[in-house]
Parts: structure tokens; sequence; C-alpha cells
């Protein structure tokens, strides 16, 4: 199994401690326990915290406006999983990293609590991973991409904005899969020029393409490759509000690894 979440893991502290209960099978019905005791990989896409200064006015909207002590508690919650399971973390644009694409990790000095960890691993974005590999079955291979360009394409491909923008992530992931490239558009997304390779190219056909940034679930299928849009932990900001975001919080895809089925559990309203 596979669980999904993505964006601000500080916020909607109520909703998140009851997906911390229920992945220590000890919330829900049978049936979600028994989906609880199975999972094996959690990816985490990035905006683990809400950083400071990151959009106008933010620090009015914070409770804590220390980035690593927002780290510090983003990994007392997070160690609550159980260790078994495997931490995938990417950062995001709130994160303690550079901007520009492709992102490093996230700096260890700002968020060495997460280093800490024994179960994280912590990867640049965007990254492929390959998981579920064993002797007789070469795996699954996931793009993991947090998203910065999305912005960009929602508001300037018309076939997306008129569609539903920012609530059709799947029609935007679709669309940078067959350009076969995370950012194909000048200046939709900082970068950094490496004259050897280009980091935002699709050039593996991935089994699962995974994202976040919009604050909002949403699953699909493309030619055989799962589309996943993460949801968040946290409620509209006013800057959300003001660029058009629509966040679903507290929402966890689940992916079954034997049949690329995927539910999408609620922990909140």
């Amino acid at each position: 199994m596979i669980a999904v979440i993505t964006n601000d893991v500080m916020s909607y502290k109520e909703d998140f401690n009851k997906f911390l209960r229920w992945i220590n099978c000890d919330l829900g019905s049978e049936t979600q326990k028994q989906i609880a005791s199975k999972v094996k990989y959690v990816f985490i896409l990035g905006d683990l915290v809400d950083g400071c200064g990151v959009y106008p006015n933010q620090d009015k909207e914070l409770e804590i406006t220390d980035i690593k002590v927002q780290y510090k508690l983003c990994a007392e919650l997070l160690s609550k999983i159980p260790r078994h399971i495997k931490l995938i973390i990417c950062p995001g644009n709130h994160d303690a990293t550079r901007l520009a694409e492709p992102q490093i990790p996230i700096y260890k000095d700002f968020a060495e609590p997460l280093y800490d960890l024994p179960n994280a691993l912590m990867l640049s974005n965007p990254s492929i991973v390959n998981i579920h590999s064993s002797k007789n079955f070469s795996g699954f291979n996931v793009l993991i991409y947090h998203g910065y360009s999305f912005d960009f394409y929602f508001a300037e491909v018309e076939s997306i904005r008129n569609n539903g923008g920012y609530d059709r992530a799947d029609l935007l992931m679709k669309f940078l899969l067959q350009k076969r490239h995370l950012a194909p558009s000048y200046t939709s997304s900082p970068y950094v020029p490496d004259p050897n390779a280009d980091s935002l190219v699709i050039d593996m056909v991935p089994d699962f393409f995974v994202s976040g940034h919009i604050h909002k679930a949403s699953v699909s299928n493309y030619k055989g490759v799962t589309l996943i849009s993460g949801s968040c932990w946290q409620s509209k900001t006013a800057y959300q509000e003001k660029v058009g975001h629509n966040p679903e919080p507290s929402r966890i895809p689940i992916v079954n690894l034997q049949t690329r089925h995927i539910k999408v559990l609620k922990f909140g309203k």
C-alpha cells in the first residue's frame, strides 16, 4: 500500500492526529484498520511546513514564525508513523531549500529532526524513486514532483483553465506527461540550467506520477500511468483565495499496489 499526503503537515492538527491514529491501526472500521496495517510507503510531496515570508503578510497567519521550530514540530508528528513505513519526502516552494528547480533536498541545518527519523528518505524535487521491487519483480517507478510550475499552466493553457483550472489536477498532469517535461514553457518555473542534462524532462514513463502544491486530492489514469495529486492539512488562506485555490484538506489517497486500485480516505469534514 502507498499513502500519499502533502502540503503543510503542521496544520489541521486534529485531522492529522486522526490520520496518525489510523495508520497506527487505532482508528476506523476493521476494514480501514486492515488497510492501515498494509501501508508500506508514505509519500510527502513538499511543503512540509508553511515557512515564513513565502507570500505577503504570511507571518500574520502563522502560530510559529521560526522555520526550525516548524520542522521540529513536523518531525515530532511524523515520528508517530510506524517505523516500518518508509517516509519518502521531497521539498516544495514553502520549504527551506532553493526555490529554483530542480530543488535539492530540504537543508539539513534547518530540518535536522527530519533527517534523524530512521525511516525518512529525503529527496530532491523532482525525483524518480523505485518501490516494491523484489527478486522476481522490477518494482514501480514513481515520478515525484511538488508542482510549482502548475500555477503557470492553470492560468495559461486554455483547455485546462476553462475546464476546471485548479480543480482539475488530472488535466494538468496529463498535459505535462504529453509534453514529456514538468515545466515545458520558459518562465513557467524558476530553474537552474544544467548544460549536461535537464532534470525536468520526463525521459522515463513512470508507473505513478504523484504531485502536490494545489492542496486538492485528485486521482486519474493516463495510458497506464496512475496520476495522484495529494491533499493538504491546511484551510484556505487569504492568498489562496486571491489566486483561486480551492483546498480540500485532510484527504489521503491510498494505493493498493497489487491492483493499482485507489481509495481516498477522509479524515476531516
